[in-house]
């Protein structure tokens, strides 16, 4: 097996400075097995509480690095293509921000591959930590206060914050003797703001901290005291305010994630949570024993195609080896991310046990070396992903996707922040921030002219630039990215929290990218993703693009930005429908591709919401690709007043074609809606910010 760079760190070099914390030693596994074992049955109540607060915080930290990560990820200056298979519909063409690189020939390319691979596997993680949570009876939550307000606004990245949410507060960060012989990078990070930023140093810093394992994170921290909750008059009055041993006497039912202890590092929450879940009572019933739920998986597949994780089982209803599996998501999480894998110290403690002996059966690895059981499948990446150029045509090479990720296959995250440290402070690297301070764009930037239906380059550069000088740029485009991500989170509630067909939101990931990317190609500034947006009002029509109001003003506005969106599954009323990716008129399907069967949902007229493809606005080089089922014909409909809109089908049907401009037919079923002639009533020129919104992916 390959060795990285991280198992360099696996001990100190100066073993004479060898922290007391370093290591679970046997008196601490022992007093973790006797606190766990035979316990008095009044914290019962206490104790479910506790463990679900735990899971609830594991799914938060998992969240909370996934639009942290993302935003510093395509703060990479460059561009991308979108090809896909036996399309030349944009042919020739480049689009603002960067993307998965096939090649990764130049600094750029390579750091962003990096930064991507760990963003999937947050991914991975988050949804591992939610399938845990559900097994254990706790809905997951996706728009937690510990990570949002109300509006949806990202208060954990607020300027001044300090704080990992449940994990560490970098004001009690030290710089220990020891870990000079660790990671020298890791020191003076006191007092390190938790904040959105380009992906220069401080944040691949930063990055590396949150990544780092339970022993660096012993050695980072003061651990000083800190008083318990109303404690007993013949109890403990204080608590250790890092890595403090579960199970928690002093947590009571009432009490939820937000007032749990910080952990110290993500490990450590692991641990804790393992050793809730063997928790025995004495009157002989377990804590684990009282617990199941819905699980959901978006990476693996049924067995007669390719799986993009193997070995990973991603299914816990099953109580037969129940805690094996369990403990093979906590494996999976940590050996992916901090390569300590903190299953060693878990084992120690309860290596007595058979699902324990079990594990450790030739699961021996490097520190910081990722087990092939936990790298993805190469070729469930190559089918997944396959790789087209730009007239369609597939290549035998690897995808950018299937490179970035098959490259990192073997390393945790912290090494591949390591590696980023290292190649953001070449020369040669650049983020947009640093770019807009002496660039404009400019037409050569975004290929050729010659795709058919696809604005010129020329009008393309010039929206750009307009953007970049217009003062209201800056709000309207963080609002889009807010957006975007609240339609993402709000229906992942719905998907780990319903036995319905609610759709994972795969398009919606995509073009969460696209909404932070265009952010930074246009104003050279991290997305606002703290202030938060406006919730819609209600019994209010809004309409999904440029000029298209179904109700009250017909002018030349765009959609009010309360309507962005880039998933079907998150428009959320009727009209608010928009992308390439049509959705049958009778519901179902997933979002994306061009699979939809039948009679199809008209954009910006669809009768409600979860219906009419996505993506508010549409893009000016948004096009209808080909349809699988050679069926080019789409629903009307026709408004009622205000409060219920209800929607009535028209008789007629609207006909498109492959490589049809969606605004161009959006803006047709705008008029029959409205009882409009098309030809005498014709679309507004496109606005700057639609020519500038790339097409969806």
């Amino acid at each position: 097996m390959k060795t990285n760079a991280r198992c360099a760190f696996a001990k100190p070099k100066d073993t004479s400075m060898q922290h007391p914390l370093l290591e679970l030693n046997d008196s601490a596994c022992s007093a973790l097995v006797d606190a766990c074992t035979d316990r008095d049955p009044k914290y019962i109540d206490d104790d479910l509480s506790c463990v679900k607060a735990i899971a609830q915080a594991a799914i938060n930290v998992e969240l909370f690095t996934i639009p942290l990560y993302m935003t510093a990820l395509y703060s990479v200056q460059g561009t991308h293509q979108i090809n896909s298979k036996g399309s030349k519909l944009y042919e020739g063409r480049w689009w603002p921000g960067s993307g998965p690189a096939a090649d990764p020939d130049t600094t750029n390319k390579q750091v962003f591959n990096k930064v991507y691979s760990v963003f999937i596997e947050e991914m991975l993680h988050l949804q591992l930590a939610s399938n845990m949570a559900n097994l254990i009876g706790v809905k997951p939550c996706f728009t937690s206060s510990a990570l949002q307000n109300n509006e949806f606004g990202w208060t954990c990245y607020r300027h001044g914050n300090t704080m990992i949410p449940h994990i560490l507060d970098f004001n009690d960060w030290i710089d220990h003797p020891v870990l000079c012989s660790y990671d020298p990078d890791l020191m003076n990070l006191k007092g390190m703001q938790v904040i959105l930023r380009a992906m220069n140093k401080d944040q691949a810093k930063l990055f590396m901290a949150i990544e780092e394992t339970v022993e660096l994170a012993k050695l980072n921290l003061e651990n000083s005291e800190v008083p318990i909750p109303d404690p007993q008059p013949d109890g403990e009055k204080t608590r250790p305010k890092y890595f403090e041993p579960a199970p928690f006497d002093w947590f009571k039912a009432s009490m939820t994630e937000a007032d749990l202890p910080l952990f110290g590092s993500i490990g450590h929450m692991y641990l804790c949570y393992w050793s809730y879940l063997e928790i025995t009572y004495s009157d002989g019933t377990s804590l684990l024993g009282r617990l199941l739920g819905l699980q959901r998986d978006r990476f693996n597949k049924p067995v007669q195609t390719a799986s993009q994780y193997p070995m990973i089982d991603m299914n816990l209803e099953e109580l037969d080896s129940l805690k094996l599996k369990l403990i093979n998501n906590i494996n999976a999480i940590t050996d992916q991310g901090e390569g300590g894998d903190v299953v060693q110290d878990i084992v120690r403690v309860w290596g007595f046990k058979p699902w324990a002996y079990t594990l450790a059966k030739g699961s021996e690895n490097p520190l910081g070396c990722v087990k092939e059981k936990f790298q993805p499948n190469k070729e469930a990446l190559v089918q997944d992903y396959p790789h087209y150029d730009d007239q369609g045509k597939q290549l035998p090479t690897l995808s950018g996707i299937a490179r970035a990720r098959s490259d990192a296959a073997d390393k945790d995250h912290f090494e591949l922040f390591s590696e980023v440290l290292q190649l953001v402070q070449k020369p040669d690297y650049m983020t947009w921030d640093t770019w807009h301070e002496k660039h404009i764009w400019k037409p050569d930037m975004l290929g050729t002219n010659g795709a058919p239906n696809v604005p010129c380059v020329e009008d393309i550069a010039t929206a750009l630039n307009n953007l970049k000088d217009n003062p209201n740029s800056y709000q309207i485009l963080s609002q889009a990215a807010v957006g975007t991500i609240k339609g993402i989170t709000t229906v992942l509630n719905s998907y780990w929290n319903n036995s319905d067909n609610t759709e994972f939101p795969s398009p919606a990931m995509d073009g969460s990218g696209d909404r932070v990317s265009i952010c930074w190609a246009v104003t050279g500034k991290v997305p606002d993703l703290v202030s938060g947006i406006a919730s819609q009002k209600e019994h209010v029509l809004y309409h999904a693009c440029q000029g298209m109001a179904l109700n009250g003003s017909d002018a030349e506005t765009c959609a009010s930005v309360l309507a962005y969106h880039s998933c079907k599954g998150s428009n959320e009323c009727k009209t608010q429908g928009g992308c390439g990716f049509v959705q049958s008129a009778s519901g179902g399907g997933s979002c994306g591709g061009s699979v939809a069967k039948g009679l199809k949902s008209a954009p910006a007229d669809n009768k409600c919401g979860g219906f009419g493809g996505c993506a508010v606005p549409i893009s000016a080089s948004q096009l209808y690709p080909k349809q699988d089922d050679d069926c080019y014909e789409m629903q009307l409909y026709k408004f009622g007043p205000a409060p219920e809109h209800t929607s009535e089908p028209l008789k007629q049907h609207l006909p498109y074609s492959e490589g049809d401009t969606v605004y161009g037919i959006a803006w047709q079923a705008y008029c029959h809606a409205k009882g409009l002639d098309p030809e005498a009533n014709k679309a507004p020129k496109a606005n700057d910010l639609r020519l500038a919104m790339p097409p969806s992916t």
